[in-house]
């Protein structure tokens, strides 16, 4: 591995003291082709924006001040003349005009009649301030030659009004009418008339201006984006190869490595996420070598530790002992008893043996832990009572097999055994979540907090290789050890105790085991 190790530190010098060569990230690249092609095409849009934006003010500015001159070229002179006319022949009190517009009649065919001074008023605002116009044009002439026909119309008005409280004044309101008011009305119509041909005009103008300016822009946008496409393409294709060509090496280096040749390594590159990924690459292949050690290395404490389970669960002290009731039982005369005690030892022994497989259903693990408590139930009638309750729907799932009856056996010798008066073991098995549940309770003499922590150490595989069987029962920490193997890091058991109250292991297996494992 230090050779390796070497071989690699001596590639990226290598490639280091290259010359001409300068390291840029993919992002970078990337980066540079957006500014080459992107930032451009970019800019001709703004731009194409920026003339549309223009031309639509300016549209709309023409379009308002036409909206406003139309509407008094259609009004103005009608209701101006009508309501002075009223005035001048007496039919209305122009006294009333300070109050505002008059109504003439009472139904809903009634007369409005225009104040002339508001008709003024307003026809000044909307033609000094509201129409937007260029100094100097020809129609702002015309605005300035409405705005002085307002002026003197004002002045007609006002003095009609005035004579129109007294008497005698018809004839001079007569002139006024014919020569003042009638002819200022019509000069102003007329310059409303005229303001409106020049604003035509300038929307003539402005369509024209648009369309020189789109042809312009659209050559301009043509010949931009050609050279984007062409850099563009020329760019992209170079950032490729620098992208593929490293990849591609990387394949080749990979497949070797498939093939059996760990000594292969990748070569570093001009881009430095590539050589990221070939500096994982080197030490993946680096860790091969140990990877498989260790798996060589787990494959044999597993088989150690399942060797000692057999060697334990095969204990020749259970077994004369058991031989021994057998036949105390036959001296007895108890024979129902002893056809019990020999066929739950042949169920013991036969889910042990199991023809050498690794796993078994929950169901034959519940009847290899009854058939064991029913043995010592005999022996121990008088201290050890038992309860199994397993879901039923669990009986068809498959498990590794005698991970139960190891905490049975511990519970019974290290718990109830050495309690005064006995106790009871509890064994409960149940769906949780994505896996299944196994608890061992018992109420026997428990333990104390330095006891639990240092075998709650044992379970979490705190500690040496695979445990040597103690007496009384098989370790716990063989169970653990051979559960995360089979089952992973999210299986696990957990231990909960106290002293003087009893014992609770936990047995939780997620999911299925590991099928190479499952195969061996």
């Amino acid at each position: 591995m230090d050779e390796h190790m070497n071989q690699n530190s001596q590639i990226q010098r290598d490639f280091g003291e290259r010359k001409g060569i300068r390291r840029l990230t993919l992002k970078m690249r990337l980066s540079l082709l957006l500014f080459a092609t992107a930032i451009p095409l970019t800019g001709m849009i703004l731009m194409i924006i920026v003339m549309i934006r223009d031309y639509s003010a300016s549209y709309n500015g023409i379009m308002e001040n036409l909206k406003t001159a139309n509407e008094y070229n259609i009004t103005f002179k009608e209701e101006m003349e009508y309501s002075m006319y009223r005035v001048m022949i007496g039919l209305i009190d122009a006294s009333k005009f300070d109050s505002g517009d008059i109504v003439e009649g009472e139904t809903q065919y009634a007369t409005v009649v225009k104040n002339p001074l508001s008709l003024i008023h307003s026809a000044r605002y909307a033609f000094g301030r509201a129409i937007k116009r260029k100094p100097g044009s020809d129609g702002d002439i015309k605005i300035r030659g409405i705005l002085s026909c307002l002026d003197s119309l004002e002045k007609a008005v006002s003095r009609m009004i005035g004579n129109s409280s007294k008497p005698g004044t018809y004839e001079e309101n007569a002139s006024i009418w014919e020569n003042d008011i009638q002819g200022l009305c019509s000069m102003i119509q007329d310059y409303i008339t005229q303001y409106t041909y020049y604003e035509m005009m300038n929307m003539e103008q402005l369509q024209k201006e648009l369309e020189i300016h789109t042809r312009q822009m659209i050559g301009w946008f043509m010949a931009l984006l050609g050279f984007v496409l062409l850099g563009g393409s020329v760019l992209s294709a170079t950032i490729t190869r620098s992208v593929t060509n490293p990849i591609h090496d990387l394949q080749r280096t990979a497949q070797r490595l498939g093939c059996g040749e760990f000594e292969a390594r990748a070569g570093l590159c001009s881009l430095e996420e590539i050589n990221d990924l070939a500096r994982a690459f080197n030490k993946m292949s680096d860790e091969i070598t140990d990877l498989m050690e260790k798996t060589r290395q787990e494959q044999k404490n597993l088989r150690e530790a399942e060797l000692k389970l057999h060697q334990e669960q095969i204990n020749p002290h259970f077994l004369y002992n058991t031989l021994d009731s057998i036949v105390w039982m036959a001296e007895g005369g108890n024979n129902r008893q002893v056809v019990e005690m020999t066929t739950d030892l042949s169920d013991f022994f036969r889910t042990v043996l199991s023809g050498g497989k690794d796993f078994i259903t929950i169901g034959e693990e519940e009847t290899h832990i009854r058939s064991y408590l029913k043995i010592q139930k005999i022996r121990y009638e008088d201290i050890l009572d038992y309860q199994i309750s397993i879901e039923p729907a669990l009986r068809e799932r498959i498990v590794l097999k005698m991970i139960l009856q190891p905490i049975v056996e511990n519970a019974l010798y290290h718990g109830i055994k050495n309690k005064r008066g006995g106790g009871r073991i509890v064994i409960r098995g149940y769906e949780d979540g994505e896996g299944v549940a196994f608890e061992i309770q018992d109420n026997g003499i428990g333990m104390d907090g330095r006891a639990l922590r240092a075998l709650q150490n044992k379970l979490v595989g705190m500690g040496g290789g695979v445990e040597a069987p103690k007496k009384g029962g098989f370790g716990l920490k063989n169970v653990a050890q051979r559960i995360r193997m089979y089952y992973g890091s999210g299986s696990e058991i957990t231990a909960e105790s106290e002293r003087g109250v009893g014992t609770c292991i936990r047995v939780f297996l997620a999911g299925e085991p590991d099928a190479d494992r499952k195969k061996s």
